[in-house]
């Protein structure tokens, strides 16, 4: 097995111990997005797809903790942080080298907020793996005034050609077709 696979398969591991039940399938489903928006992503930005949420799984620190929606900026600052300092961790001990962990570290520390090109195809893919999937889910936590806060903040950061890819979504549940038309109506 390839180190990529080797560390792949501990991420698989790692990821259900997340107090959100949809953190693996978000991880694989922002790695295909980021495979459709950049064929030739290299091993950084894919392993930075795949692990970009991994300090929930680890901390057990959710959104649901930052009180302040306000706040909110700050909050996922440091999720990004805490896990660009958790996959720098693994990678260590899976041998990869200094250079390939820096990079990493920086694409996940800016997964929310983007910066360079790579950083902001990383935010994309893991907003566009939100909008297929996790909008259920989200549901199930949070009012449907911060559903509609989300969806605005998601769709926000997106660049045009991802903000069409989610006005072409097609969402079965009618529920949240309507909200996802309501938070992106406002941006």
């Amino acid at each position: 097995m390839d180190r990529f696979s080797q560390l792949r398969k501990e991420i698989r591991e790692i990821l259900p111990k997340s107090p959100i039940e949809s953190d693996l399938k978000h991880s694989e489903l922002t790695h295909k997005w980021l495979l459709k928006l950049k064929p030739d992503a290299d091993e950084a930005m894919q392993i930075a797809a795949i692990t970009h949420d991994i300090d929930r799984a680890i901390t057990r620190i959710t959104e649901k903790d930052c009180k302040d929606f306000s706040k909110m900026g700050e909050f996922k600052k440091e999720h990004g942080i805490r896990s660009a300092k958790f996959i720098s961790e693994i990678m260590k001990k899976q041998g990869y080298d200094k250079k390939m962990i820096d990079n990493v570290r920086h694409l996940v520390e800016s997964h929310e907020s983007g910066g360079d090109d790579e950083q902001d195809m990383i935010m994309s893919a893991d907003s566009l793996a939100f909008f297929e999937y996790n909008l259920p889910t989200y549901l199930k936590h949070y009012s449907r005034k911060d559903a509609i806060k989300k969806i605005g903040f998601m769709y926000k950061r997106l660049p045009e050609k991802a903000r069409k890819l989610v006005r072409e979504m097609k969402f079965k549940d009618e529920v949240i077709r309507r909200l996802v038309r309501e938070g992106i109506d406002g941006v």
